[in-house]
């Protein structure tokens, strides 16, 4: 991706991720839909197309104020638990204290972790628990290490686009413990957590605008 401002640079991570999950709707769906309630595609769509629409405002406020503003719309726009949940994260991350003069990877570092600890805490779960931190939590940890290595921004979003798929098609071979995929447990086996999956499909779209000229 070209070089971009803070400011510029929420908007158009916002607006090719959110392209890219449009396309995932019928995916996301049949994953939820093996122990959960079938939905999370069309949740996403929803959450998709109102931070497509919002995503031209992002350029006009700071960085942290434009990921706040993504989890205020999230909160309203796409309102389900795996919605809310991700909401929360964002406005965390964006009172995360990141310093805004800090190289971009280690601001990503910043609020990946600190919205990989929300996931956590209000969702009370933890790594090896079969939810979306099981991908969200290596994605956070391989771009804290990218910053501590001082890795460039593409690199470290494909590291992180890795860690998260890995993540992702881990949660197949884990036991659910939490939500409806906790009381069918025997459905879940085997199948990926589709909340881990749409965590990966965004990091892989994140990845793929960082790489774009």
């Amino acid at each position: 991706m070209s070089a971009a401002t803070p400011r510029e640079g929420v908007a158009r991570l916002v607006s090719a991720v959110a392209t890219d999950l449009l396309e995932a709707r019928d995916e996301l769906n049949r994953l939820d839909g093996v122990a959960g309630d079938g939905d999370l595609g069309l949740t996403v769509t929803n959450a998709s197309r109102a931070l497509l629409e919002l995503a031209p405002s992002l350029g006009d406020l700071a960085e942290a104020d434009a990921i706040r503003r993504c989890g205020t719309e999230l909160a309203r726009k796409a309102p389900s638990t795996g919605g809310t949940l991700i909401a929360f994260a964002l406005m965390a991350a964006a009172k995360a204290g990141v310093d805004p003069e800090a190289a971009t990877v280690e601001r990503a570092a910043g609020y990946l972790d600190a919205a990989a600890r929300t996931i956590g805490e209000r969702g009370n779960v933890a790594a090896g628990d079969r939810t979306m931190l099981d991908a969200l939590r290596p994605a956070a940890d391989a771009v804290l290490g990218a910053a501590a290595a001082g890795t460039g921004i593409a690199e470290a979003a494909s590291a992180a686009a890795r860690a998260a798929d890995e993540g992702a098609r881990a949660t197949a071979t884990m036991a659910a413990k939490v939500g409806r995929a906790g009381w069918l447990a025997d459905r879940a086996a085997g199948n990926e957590d589709a909340g881990a999956r749409l965590v990966a499909m965004a990091f892989a779209a994140a990845a793929k605008a960082a790489e774009a000229p």
